[in-house]
């Protein structure tokens, strides 16, 4: 009897599981609709997500969208961009008003764990720095008396300052902005001694605003790790594993020398893996409810990791970042994929 109850407990368990998970609901609703709904969170940030005159949307964070968009439609213009806030991108996703959410989200335990929300691994490594006018006498925090800071709201930034001032740094002073485009002016305004944010929203803010951007210089100090990702509700494994996977593939193609201008000429490689990326053997997509190629495709159509870092925030593109910690990790950096096998 003990025994029979144990099953029954056992069994409806696992179906209050099953049902709380409805895996592949969300390709189903992409497939059917046409589109990947992609949550943005600044229209007016170079080289991250910006939209152009011409209606097109560009940025680092519109191309890893456009990947998704590939690996699950097999068009990278398949995209529609849904603009949200540092406040309102968790409710978007939350509330299914998008599928994934493609912008500087710094992933964190309290973002993740108990949120409804799961983070698709970290895509940019930054961290928390400041900028202050280029006439000012201090030159590191440290040097700074009672300083107003130009802060964004709804972000970790906030929440990193405000630590900064509980301990080290108690005269710093938070003015806080509900955008990228406010920052900017408070500081042009000197209605803030600084701001902050993480350094390539810095440079980013710093380029999108018109002024000479001599008129501002970085200090020293990094006060923060911020690895930053794309993020989608935790309901759907499946979703995340292409999501996760669509990130990964463009990071191992990187890794072994494959991008969108060459890849038809692995077509004969005798590299195993190379051979399951592009859907040569291992019939990897079907795990994934996507075809044999959809790797190909990415690669293709948006090509590798470090493709898509140097054409859109590169040490060639106005933003002008180097790689740093986003190099490959066989390059010093911290970018890494699992094996594709």
């Amino acid at each position: 009897m003990k025994q029979r109850f144990l099953i029954m407990v056992i069994t409806g368990l696992l179906s209050v599981g099953a049902t709380g998970l409805q895996a592949g609901e969300v390709l189903d609703r992409v497939r059917q609709s046409g589109e990947v709904r992609c949550g943005v969170v600044d229209a007016k940030l170079p080289g991250f997500s910006i939209l152009e005159p011409s209606g097109r949307w560009s940025g680092f964070w519109v191309d890893l969208c456009r990947a998704v968009a590939v690996a699950s439609l097999g068009d990278p213009e398949a995209v529609r961009f849904v603009p949200a806030t540092e406040s309102t991108r968790a409710a978007a996703l939350r509330g299914n008003a998008i599928d994934v959410m493609s912008a500087n989200t710094t992933w964190t335990l309290s973002r993740e764990a108990g949120t409804g929300i799961r983070f698709a691994g970290p895509v940019l490594y930054d961290g928390q720095g400041f900028l202050t006018h280029a006439d000012t006498k201090a030159k590191d925090l440290k040097s700074f008396g009672r300083a107003k800071v130009c802060v964004r709201e709804g972000t970790t930034t906030l929440q990193n300052l405000q630590e900064l001032i509980k301990g080290a740094y108690p005269d710093l002073i938070p003015v806080t902005f509900q955008s990228a485009k406010g920052l900017m002016e408070g500081l042009s305004l000197r209605k803030c001694d600084l701001m902050t944010a993480d350094r390539a929203i810095l440079a980013a803010t710093r380029l999108s605003s018109g002024v000479n951007k001599d008129r501002f210089v970085f200090l020293p100090e990094i006060v923060s790790k911020e690895p930053l990702g794309l993020t989608v509700r935790d309901d759907d494994p499946q979703w995340f594993n292409i999501v996760h996977w669509s990130m990964l593939v463009m990071i191992t193609a990187e890794e072994k020398g494959i991008s969108a201008s060459n890849v038809d000429s692995f077509a004969n490689s005798s590299d195993p893996e190379i051979r399951r990326l592009l859907g040569i053997e291992g019939g990897l997509g079907a795990a994934l409810g996507l075809n044999k190629e959809w790797a190909k495709q990415i690669i293709r159509a948006v090509g590798n990791y470090g493709e898509v870092f140097d054409r859109n925030i590169g040490p060639k593109t106005p933003m002008g970042l180097e790689r740093g910690l986003n190099a490959l990790w066989s390059k010093g950096g911290l970018m890494y994929a699992p094996p594709v096998r």
